[in-house]
Formats: C-alpha cells, sequence, structure tokens
C-alpha cells in the first residue's frame, strides 16, 4: 500500500506542479500530505457506506453523500495548506486558501476521489454481502442434508432391530443353541448400527456386512450361499454407515428366505475411475416393482442423494426368474483426501 501511495503522491506534484508554476520536488510534501488526507477521509467514507446503504430510491442517500462530498472535497482541496501555516509562510488561511492556483484542480479531484472511493466501498460491501448470502445458503443446505440423514438412520436403525429380532425369533423356535448364538452376533451388529459415525471406513462397512450375513446364514444355515468380491484398495474409502446392510436384507428376506432351495448373495466392492463400485445381487425370482424392496433402496436413494447429490447414482437391474441386483456408483473419496477431520 506505501507504494500506492506514493505513486498518488508524485502524480499529484507532477500534475499541481504544471498548474502551480513550481517543480514537482517543491510540490512533493503537499503531494504527500494531500494523498495523507484523501486517504483518511477515504476511511471516512468507507464507514459511511456501512451506515448508510445504497438505495436509489431514497432521497435521503442522496443529500448525505451530497453533504459528505462537499466536505470530502473541501478539506482534501485545502489541506495543502496546514504545511504553509506550520512552515510559518502564511497566517491567513483563507486568504492562502483563495489564492491558491490549485484550489479548483483540488476541489474537482476531491469530489472525483469521494465518488470513486464510496463507488468502490459499496461494490466491496455487495459483493461481501453476496458471498455471505452464499455461505449462509450453503450452510443451510448442508444442515438440512444433515437432518435429512440423520432422519433416515432414526428411520433405518430400528427398521433394522425389528427385523434382525424377527430373525432372532425364528431361530429361538427350531433351534434354541444357533439362537444364543445369533443373540451374542446380534450384540455386535447393533453396536455398529447405532454408533456408527457420519461416515465409516468401507473396512467397516465391509465387515459389517458380512457380519450381519454371518448373522442370518444361522438361521437359514446352508440355504444362503454368499459370494464377496473387493478389491483391498477401496476398503481405506468413506462411505455412509449401513450403506450395504439394507440391500443385503432386502436381498436375504426377498430374494433367498421365502425359497425352498435357498439361493446366492453376491456383494462386490471395486474402484472404477474415480469412482467407488459398490454391488449387491441375489439369484432370486428377481422383481418388476422395485418399490416391493421396501424401506431399504428407499432410504439408500435418500442417503446418497443428500451425501453426494448428482455425484452419486444407484441402478437397478432385475427381472421375473433372472435375480435382482442394485448397483450404488459414488465418489472414491479416503481420508487422507478428506483432511483429519474425517
Amino acid at each position: 500500500m506505501e507504494w500506492r501511495g506514493l505513486i498518488a503522491a508524485l502524480f499529484w506534484s507532477v500534475s499541481s506542479a504544471a498548474t502551480a508554476g513550481r517543480s514537482p520536488l517543491d510540490m512533493l510534501p503537499w503531494g504527500g500530505l494531500t494523498m495523507g488526507t484523501a486517504a483518511a477521509l477515504g476511511v471516512g467514507a468507507w464507514h459511511l457506506t456501512g451506515r448508510v446503504p445504497w438505495n436509489w430510491r431514497t432521497p435521503s442517500t442522496y443529500v448525505v453523500h451530497a453533504a459528505a462530498l462537499v466536505l470530502y472535497s473541501a478539506v482534501y482541496a485545502t489541506s495543502w495548506v496546514w504545511i504553509d501555516l506550520m512552515a510559518g509562510r502564511t497566517h491567513d488561511l483563507v486568504a492562502s486558501v483563495r489564492s491558491s492556483p490549485v484550489l479548483g484542480w483540488n476541489l474537482m479531484m476531491g469530489s472525483w476521489l469521494y465518488l470513486l472511493v464510496i463507488g468502490v466501498s459499496y461494490a466491496i460491501r455487495a459483493q461481501r454481502r453476496v458471498r455471505a448470502e452464499e455461505s449462509a445458503a450453503s450452510e443451510a443446505r448442508l444442515l438440512a442434508h444433515q437432518a435429512q440423514l440423520v432422519a433416515l438412520r432414526a428411520q433405518l436403525n430400528p427398521h433394522f432391530l425389528f427385523n434382525a429380532l424377527h430373525s432372532v425369533g425364528a431361530l429361538v423356535a427350531i433351534d434354541a443353541a444357533r439362537a444364543e448364538e445369533a443373540i451374542e452376533r446380534l450384540g455386535d451388529l447393533l453396536r455398529y448400527a447405532l454408533g456408527s459415525e457420519h461416515e465409516v471406513f468401507l473396512s467397516e462397512e465391509w465387515k459389517f456386512t458380512n457380519d450381519y450375513l454371518a448373522f442370518e446364514r444361522l438361521r437359514l444355515g446352508e440355504r444362503l450361499d454368499i459370494e464377496t468380491d473387493t478389491d483391498a484398495d477401496v476398503l481405506a474409502a468413506i462411505v455412509p454407515p449401513l450403506i450395504f446392510q439394507p440391500l443385503v436384507e432386502n436381498a436375504v428376506r426377498h430374494g433367498i428366505a421365502d425359497r425352498s432351495g435357498g439361493g446366492r448373495i453376491a456383494i462386490s466392492a471395486r474402484a472404477a475411475g474415480g469412482s467407488l463400485r459398490l454391488r449387491v445381487s441375489d439369484d432370486g425370482g428377481g422383481s418388476v416393482d422395485p418399490s416391493t424392496t421396501g424401506l431399504g433402496l428407499a432410504s439408500i436413494r435418500l442417503r446418497l442423494a443428500a451425501t453426494y447429490g448428482d455425484r452419486a447414482r444407484l441402478e437397478i437391474d432385475c427381472a421375473p426368474d433372472a435375480g435382482f441386483s442394485v448397483t450404488m456408483t459414488l465418489p472414491l473419496v479416503t481420508a487422507d483426501e478428506i483432511g483429519p477431520a474425517a
């Protein structure tokens, strides 16, 4: 900022020297004082724009700025006189001002500078206001998404608990020993389901999903065939918790459980370019109406939209007697990419 002030002072000195008939070097002290005064007045003009918001329809806006322009120009135009007063070259302030050959020039420059300062000030304030509004809107959207996710989790957890208890209840009637083992596994599953954060490592979600399948296998026995396939590199990816389990649960209940011969469920996690592709499929009877899969699929759609927007998608492939598969594609993000806060 210092070099800009020096340039302004030199410009004033050269311009005034031609009018006053003196050398630019002689006029430099007056140039420094005048530009310093302009800067100090500019600070006042900045604060004025904060107290008087711009509204071209309000007459008081023009009245205030007209009075401020006159004051700014008058102080700016006469600031050089203080050097002569301090140096003892003059004792009559009014006479010195009237006799100044650069008075008209300085009044014009003062007016121009004031208009420039308030124009820039209002522009900066408008830009800051827009940014603040955008930031507030962005924060509001984030809070809305977080609230939506919390609501979905609150809906999903009781749903999971109810179905898990139903599975345990079915075991109690046919095999008490396996029911006891299922209850122990259920405790581990609930600790994860109820205690996981907003984001987890895929490795944690993958383990939980396999534990859930092991839990369901206690009930279904050899009727449930499980196939898993994952890239080790993607296990460090960050994903929403319980992103797999509702789809696996749907596959078990709607694709396998009601079939006397059971069936196969396959889950996979692979990298695809910069995306993470998660797939759950079964070889059951398929479905031509995805809405029959209940809460799970709907909640996954909403959670993906709330978390990733249009950067994620969910695809369904189903047909009668041809199985049912769901593929989720979402951004491949690791903890290193989102920083320590993850």
